[in-house]
């Protein structure tokens, strides 16, 4: 059996961008967060995550901590990076692939950390 991971981590991070696409065959949630050029090229093998619903926020948050101990945490408000949360793709299994540059400036060697196997299960009280 496994510990349940409890975050640590005081505030979330919100994505300056964010859009789905497709990498082998595989849902993927992809993230600008510009402050997590630190944490880009880390492996994320072995991470731990939990999401949180933030009822005064109306957010999901979606926190990890790296197996190095590293936290970091994303908000993803209703009428903000919600929006993505109510995509189809939300609703069964995905990645997220967080990346500290622009979308529209990615290349082949840009800095990238990839969560695999997400499961986002909805809170009664969010209605979204």
């Amino acid at each position: 059996m496994t510990d349940r991971y409890i975050p640590r981590v005081r505030e979330a991070s919100i994505p300056e961008d964010g859009g789905w696409a497709e990498l082998s065959q595989e849902n993927v949630l992809i993230l600008s967060i510009p402050d997590w050029r630190d944490i880009a090229d880390r492996s994320a093998k072995g991470y731990r995550y939990v999401w949180m619903y933030d009822r005064q926020g109306d957010a999901y948050i979606f926190s990890f901590r790296l197996e190095d101990g590293t936290e970091r945490a994303v908000a993803f408000a209703r009428d903000h990076g919600g929006l993505l949360l109510r995509d189809e793709r939300a609703y069964k299994a995905f990645s997220i692939l967080v990346t500290p540059e622009p979308l529209h400036e990615m290349k082949e060697d840009t800095p990238m950390l990839l969560l695999e196997e997400i499961s986002l299960k909805r809170h009664p009280k969010a209605g979204w």
